[in-house]
């Protein structure tokens, strides 16, 4: 199939993907009995504004934890860059992210950006660090919504079925992690993919495993853990300071609980920029809570409009440095201090 004429069929996929759920979203609103478009302007008061500032607060200092968690995860792929160079690196990744369609073009400029200040050999040291940096966030973030399942939800037979979906969101990680980690699931997987794919294609399978060895490392797992755990929360957060902006009184359990489902549907690449099916699973969800739909809707585009504010420092340094990086990682191998703690 031309290759164009592919790309055209999955934006148009992506297209359905994000108008249908939006339509369901927009009838839930306007078919409520006592909607009227004038409740739209009453959401926000005076009292608005110090909650979308403590959201922004946030965020921002969540983007600060989660560069360092991907500069923990770089440097044990033997990339080394300053923390300013990174911080720059991942707000330009944001920004493509919130401007491009599907929520991954951000990554893929960071790896780019890495590939082109790193040389040839960072590639897949990029792609590794940025790809498990992106599923350990999800993974975290799963783990609140479990945890917040069994100390308040377990009693509700309604919202004790929600957990489900988080259980098995919670084994799929595990048995992924179980297959990137180990060596002989890993050397099994290898073996099966030999007989099935090209020879080209399997070097680079067994490649990416070995890159994924290097974070079998008891002290980097602490260390992005509670790199996470900060991080996850800050931006659970956010969600909760845009509710209060709305005027709505709802316990920050219930956030915890219902944003991690919202965030894992958003990051999959199957809409434009996670519109659509993100605000009618949340419109669905927060309904049980007795939020109206409206509420629930412009709470999610709130913390997005949040999202877009704090990555136009990306585009800003995109704009004046991210076109033609100058600074040159330095390939090295791994130092006394990584391989201590390598094998645990």
């Amino acid at each position: 199939m031309n290759s164009r004429l592919k790309s055209f069929l999955v934006f148009c996929l992506k297209l359905a993907v994000t108008l249908i759920p939006a339509y369901f979203v927009y009838r839930n609103i306007v078919m409520a009995p006592d909607w009227n478009i004038e409740d739209l302007y009453e959401l926000f008061t005076g009292k608005s504004v110090l909650p979308l500032v403590l959201a922004l607060l946030c965020l921002t200092v969540s983007n600060f934890t989660a560069c360092m968690q991907w500069k923990l995860l770089l440097e044990r792929q033997d990339v080394h860059l300053s923390y300013g160079r990174l911080l720059k690196l991942y707000h330009v990744g944001l920004f493509f992210n919130n401007f491009m369609p599907g929520n991954v073009g951000g990554d893929a400029k960071k790896i780019y950006d890495i590939r082109v200040q790193g040389g040839q050999d960072s590639v897949g040291a990029g792609f590794t660090a940025t790809f498990f940096d992106r599923l350990f966030g999800l993974f975290f973030i799963t783990l609140f919504a479990l945890g917040m399942g069994l100390l308040f939800f377990m009693h509700d037979s309604e919202q004790r079925a929600l957990m489900w979906p988080s259980v098995w969101i919670f084994v799929g990680f595990c048995t992924l992690f179980a297959s990137l980690f180990s060596r002989r699931l890993g050397n099994l997987v290898c073996r099966l993919m030999a007989k099935l794919l090209p020879e080209k294609i399997n070097v680079r399978l067994i490649n990416m495993f070995k890159r994924f060895q290097q974070f079998r490392s008891l002290k980097l797992w602490i260390c992005i853990s509670c790199l996470s755990a900060v991080t996850q929360s800050l931006r659970i957060f956010v969600h909760f300071f845009c509710g209060m902006a709305l005027g709505v009184d709802l316990s920050i359990s219930w956030y915890f609980y219902y944003i991690p489902l919202v965030a894992i549907i958003s990051a999959l690449p199957i809409s434009i920029g996670g519109f659509g099916p993100r605000e009618l699973l949340a419109q669905s969800l927060f309904a049980k809570a007795g939020v109206a739909s409206l509420e629930s809707v412009v709470i999610q585009l709130l913390a997005y409009f949040v999202s877009l504010v704090i990555s136009l420092f990306g585009a800003f340094v995109f704009l004046l440095d991210g076109g033609s990086p100058r600074v040159k990682a330095v390939a090295q191998g791994l130092g006394t201090d990584d391989a201590n703690g390598k094998d645990a």
